[in-house]
């Protein structure tokens, strides 16, 4: 892997299908390299050939960023062979079987909070040293419409993106005229194969897809006067509404 020169560095997790897909593809350009991490790194690596043949650099990497160590080794990694990250999108998620609060077990519990909580609290432990030397960098978090109004049949998945949501204003209080931007993206349902698994393909159907979404989250990225540090964009029907 050669050095970055004037390329941006763009990190996306859970990049292999889905929105993390559909940014991947909207945010590359000749002038972008691009680094990937999934579980699936087989659908990974055909979206890494897709973006090459769009004349954009990229790499793929296996990654279980519910796991502290793979996900802080991956951003290490990333940091030493290209010496920054100049966006970095915490896209990847976790969800159960919609269940009452009483029938979530242990496993799913903390199967939500490590992947959709806990891997962005290490992921900004891991790079805000080194954006914060840059002095420009931005950092965004997927969450979801639960993590703005519990949902009575997802409680353990609304209970970690109401916990992202507030580490996300934390993050960008903290960051404050330090030139880092923090965006939390709020959207309604997608249809991904994971909302198909949860919730049946005739549901996935009727929801918003992946890159309308993609597209208002790339536009936001790159309008820094319209969305500046702390914003938070809901998006439905792949239109940014008000809160």
């Amino acid at each position: 892997m050669a050095r970055p020169g004037n390329k941006k560095i763009i990190v996306i997790t859970g990049a292999s299908k889905g929105l993390g897909k559909a940014l991947a593809e909207k945010l590359a350009t000749p002038d972008d390299i691009l680094i990937l991490c999934s579980r699936d790194i087989r659908d990974l690596n055909k979206v890494c050939v897709e973006l090459k043949k769009m004349g954009t650099e990229c790499y793929g990497f296996k990654v279980d960023i519910s796991k502290k160590t793979d996900l802080t080794r991956f951003l290490q990694m990333t940091l030493k062979r290209f010496t920054k990250i100049d966006i970095l999108i915490n896209n990847a998620g976790a969800i159960h079987l919609g269940k009452p609060i009483e029938k979530i077990t242990d496993e799913e519990l903390s199967l939500c909070m490590k992947t959709n909580f806990d891997s962005v609290f290490y992921a900004l432990q891991e790079i805000i040293p080194a954006m914060r030397k840059r002095g420009s960098s931005i950092i965004v978090t997927i969450s979801s419409t639960a993590g703005k109004r519990g949902n009575p049949d997802f409680s353990a998945y609304s209970a970690s993106k109401f916990a992202v949501t507030g580490l996300m204003q934390s993050a960008s209080r903290y960051l404050e005229g330090s030139g880092i931007r923090c965006l939390t993206i709020f959207p309604a349902g997608i249809n991904t194969d994971m909302r198909k698994y949860i919730l049946g393909p005739e549901d996935a159907e009727k929801q918003q897809s992946p890159e309308p979404v993609a597209e208002v989250i790339k536009n936001a990225v790159e309008d820094q006067a319209a969305f500046p540090n702390g914003s938070e964009i809901i998006i439905r029907d792949g239109k940014i509404v008000p809160k």
